[in-house]
């Protein structure tokens, strides 16, 4: 499995955190479901962060079976519009994303 995870990194406009949320979860959420390939979408907002820690507003992260499936993703007719759609919701915010792919392993643990 892979996946594929967006930082965005930065703040949210001084008094929109809800209207910036609300637009992700209403304007883009969608169109991430609907990714093909995708077999898990997961929206992280920061609840807490240590104080030393970067400035991070939401982590993204979308799971794929294999490359194939992540490649076809990125090359989906779907994406242009997802990108429109993220750099309309971005207006409030002030900073960057990046993304990042990773490999996973599961750890028991005792209890």
């Amino acid at each position: 499995m892979l996946t594929r995870t967006a930082i965005y990194e930065g703040t949210v406009r001084d008094g929109r955190d809800e209207e910036f949320f609300r637009r992700v979860r209403d304007e883009l959420e969608p169109f991430w479901r609907r990714f093909p390939g995708v077999t898990a979408v997961r929206v992280q907002r920061l609840a807490s962060k240590d104080a030393d820690a970067r400035p991070i507003a939401m982590i993204l992260e979308m799971d794929f079976p294999d490359q194939a499936a992540l490649d076809a993703c990125l090359a989906s007719s779907i994406r242009p519009d997802s990108h429109a759609a993220t750099e309309a919701v971005m207006q409030l915010f002030d900073g960057r994303f990046y993304d990042l792919v990773s490999t996973a392993r599961s750890l028991e643990v005792a209890g």
